[in-house]
């Protein structure tokens, strides 16, 4: 009896979760109905916020929020697209935006879509090439200002900084810099530590754990696709914290890191590490004030 019970055990934790028959574990996604494809726009001021709309990789009609400048600067307003955290936490809202046209800058928020998910979509290919073509999306809902080419960047928490790193690596000429903050580098390693209510979302991606499809963790992973980049964007941020047990476990950052400075790749690498909890960098005014300035996004007036 005892070893019954041990090969039914064994043969649930290797059923995908999906599989499982928990409808609601994967409510996420794509049952969620598309968008209208229209635009609403409201001017604040000197600030023009939108909400509207692009089609994903996959035919999907997600949300695109754009705050921007009116009037844009001479030499074209600076874009900043923004890649949230696993669940949904934009940081599109209109204070954010409002601070950013004060700055000078465009700043746009992609809803995002997964292969299943779309608030977990976990460094999807799709996900990955919508983030690539993110700013000639924005260009095309925003023609009465110009964007400036040479300054377009990404930045991205938690798993938006996971999906901002692959960008860098896969698609390095797509962003003039980088900033990918508090990461998972080792996508297979972090399910094991993932609660265990979020494990059926990563796996409904991969259509089973890490033990099933190692391959699909695997291309979803920084640390996996390190070996195979050609190049960074001319400017690349990698910031996490010794405190965070997420992004700051050994082997995850702190070995990928090591890692990339082994490459020596072209390009610009800053690295910093400090004490934060994990997700800060995102929520909190100050620690955004940071990296914007670190990429040259504060440089008009204080936020």
């Amino acid at each position: 009896m005892r070893r019954l019970l041990l090969a039914v055990v064994v043969v649930l934790l290797l059923l995908p979760a999906a599989a499982l028959g928990d409808g609601r574990a994967v409510e996420d996604p794509s049952a969620q109905p598309d968008v209208e494809p229209v635009t609403i726009r409201r001017e604040v001021g000197s600030a023009v916020l939108l909400r509207s709309w692009y089609v994903s990789w996959n035919g999907r009609v997600r949300t695109l929020l754009i705050a921007y400048p009116s009037p844009a600067p001479a030499a074209g307003a600076p874009l900043l697209v923004t890649n949230h955290p696993a669940g949904m936490s934009m940081i599109c809202t209109d204070e954010v935006g409002l601070a950013a046209a004060r700055n000078g800058y465009a700043l746009a928020c992609l809803s995002g879509q997964g292969v299943v998910t779309r608030a977990f979509s976990y460094g999807s290919a799709g996900q990955i090439a919508d983030l690539a073509r993110a700013p000639q999306l924005v260009d095309a809902r925003i023609p009465d200002i110009a964007l400036d080419p040479a300054r377009q960047y990404l930045a991205g928490s938690s798993m938006g900084g996971t999906e901002a790193l692959l960008v860098a690596l896969r698609y390095p000429s797509a962003y003039d810099g980088v900033a990918s903050l508090d990461p998972v580098t080792d996508l297979g390693r972090r399910h094991g530590s993932l609660p265990l209510n979020r494990r059926p979302l990563l796996e409904a991606e991969c259509g089973g754990p890490p033990l099933l499809r190692p391959d699909c963790y695997a291309v979803r992973s920084p640390s996996e696709v390190l070996p195979y980049a050609q190049a960074l964007p001319r400017q690349l941020l990698v910031w996490y914290s010794e405190r965070d047990p997420v992004s700051g476990e050994p082997l995850q950052v702190p070995a990928f890191v090591s890692a990339l400075r082994e490459r020596n790749l072209p390009g610009t690498l800053d690295v910093r590490v400090g004490d934060w909890g994990h997700g800060a960098l995102w929520d909190r005014t100050g620690y955004r004030r940071a990296w914007l300035r670190a990429l040259g996004l504060l440089e008009r007036v204080s936020e």
